[in-house]
Formats: C-alpha cells, sequence, structure tokens
C-alpha cells in the first residue's frame, strides 16, 4: 500500500508517518510539505491513498483538496486537519473527499479510515455524523431505519442485492462513494451521462434522500463497505473529464 501525505509541517508528517508504519507495517509512504509537491507525486505515482492537511502555504483551506481532485478524481483522499467545524468537513465532502480525521482523533481513527476507503467506504467522524445530517436538513440518520442498522454491515462487504439495487446503482454508488462526478463515472462505466444521472436519481429516491452530499453521510453513518478496487495509476485520470468547474453535488 502506497500513501502519500501532503503536510507542512515536518514534525507532524513524521509522528503520522510513525503512527501509520506501525498500524500497517508494509505501508510505503510520500512525503510532501506543500499542495505543489503533492500534485506533482498525485500525477506521477501509484498511489492507494493521500492523506492532505487542509492548511498549506500554497493551497490553503478546501482548495487544496479541490486542486487535487481536479487533477487525480478517482484518487481516495483522506483530510485529516486541525478545524473539526462541520461546516468545513461538509465541505470536504461535497469536494469529494473519502474521509476526515481530526487531528485530535486517536490512533485507530487511522485504521478505520484507511480500511473503510481501501475497502470503497466512507469514514467521518462519529460525532459529526449528527450534525452534519442536522447541517444538510436531511433525515441521514432516521432515514429507513439506518441507525439501528449502522454497525450490521461495519466490518463487511456488502452486496447489490443487499442493499435492494441493481448491479449498476450499486456500481455507480460505489464510484460516487469513491469520488467521481456524473460524467466521470460515465466513462469508467462505458454508458451516457444521462445514464448514470438517471442512477443517480434512483439511488436517492431509493434512500429517501435529496443529494449526493446526503448520500456520502449515509454510508459513512452505515459503514457500508462498497468493495471498489483501488485505482492507483494516474493513467487512470487522464482520461476522465476535468472535473474542477463541475458542480460539487
Amino acid at each position: 500500500m502506497r500513501v502519500l501525505i501532503v503536510d507542512d509541517h515536518e514534525l507532524f508528517r513524521a509522528g503520522l508517518a510513525l503512527l501509520l508504519e506501525e498500524l500497517f507495517p508494509r505501508i510505503e509512504l510520500l512525503h510532501a510539505s506543500t499542495l505543489l509537491q503533492g500534485l506533482n507525486h498525485a500525477l506521477c505515482e501509484l498511489l492507494n491513498i493521500v492523506f492532505l492537511d487542509l492548511d498549506l502555504p500554497d493551497g490553503n483551506g478546501c482548495n487544496a483538496l479541490a486542486a487535487l481532485k481536479e487533477s487525480r478524481p478517482s484518487l481516495p483522499v483522506i483530510v485529516i486537519s486541525a478545524d473539526e467545524r462541520v461546516e468545513t468537513i461538509g465541505r470536504c465532502i461535497q469536494l469529494r473527499a473519502m474521509g476526515y480525521v481530526p487531528k485530535s482523533s486517536p490512533p485507530e481513527a487511522l485504521r478505520a479510515a484507511i480500511s473503510a476507503v481501501l475497502a470503497g467506504g466512507v469514514f467521518l467522524p462519529a460525532a459529526s455524523i449528527a450534525d452534519l445530517s442536522r447541517e444538510l436538513q436531511s433525515d441521514t440518520i432516521s432515514a429507513n431505519g439506518l441507525a439501528d442498522r449502522q454497525s450490521a454491515f461495519h466490518s463487511e462487504l456488502i452486496s447489490a442485492s443487499e442493499l435492494g439495487l441493481t448491479p449498476r446503482e450499486f456500481e455507480t454508488l460505489a464510484w460516487l462513494a469513491r469520488g467521481l462526478p456524473s460524467k466521470a463515472i460515465a466513462l469508467k462505466m462505458g454508458l451516457e451521462d444521462i445514464t448514470v444521472r438517471k442512477y443517480v436519481s434512483h439511488l436517492l429516491a431509493h434512500f429517501n434522500l435529496r443529494r449526493r452530499t446526503e448520500l456520502i453521510v449515509m454510508l459513512a453513518n452505515r459503514g457500508l463497505k462498497l468493495g471498489v478496487p483501488p485505482v492507483t495509476d494516474p493513467a487512470h485520470d487522464r482520461n476522465l473529464p476535468v472535473v474542477g468547474r463541475q458542480s460539487t453535488d
């Protein structure tokens, strides 16, 4: 597993590296202290996950995440930040991060975040999920009895039939969780963009939700792991549509 850490504090990168090496002995780590260095690594290296700080000297705030996802749409990004505000976490989900780990979190949160993302899931701080649902004015926690079933699928991959979805709807959901916009999903699945948008509409209706962000929060709340194999090669992203100017929701 190859992981890129993008953070401008060398001491924090070193500490995070030691922790990741303890949790995952076979991990291979790359380091970047600026957004530009991070983008250069992302565009040239085979990577499984990026840990991204939001407070960088050349890409402050969510702009860093937006730039990284524009360059590598299918590369999983886990934001690791001292900012624990629900509006920041929600914005990162809108910008297609697959996880958010506050820097105040215990080491177990890093393991949970990596395990979830590698298995096609989404990781969010448990304390933030209810706040995000209120922020979105959604029924993510209560819809379809999701809270009661949160632990049922936490450790195992879920299937399309268990969710009551068709195989194509399930594949669309998996790519949405991975952070791809509809045009990129259409290219991945060999479909027209309008067809993928119909699948997305069906998914929202199926889970009684209104927008993609609520869907991602629901996946995190239920701990659903969709099992999409990691897309690690930059060549996979070179043929994908540019996503930076597309709608994030």
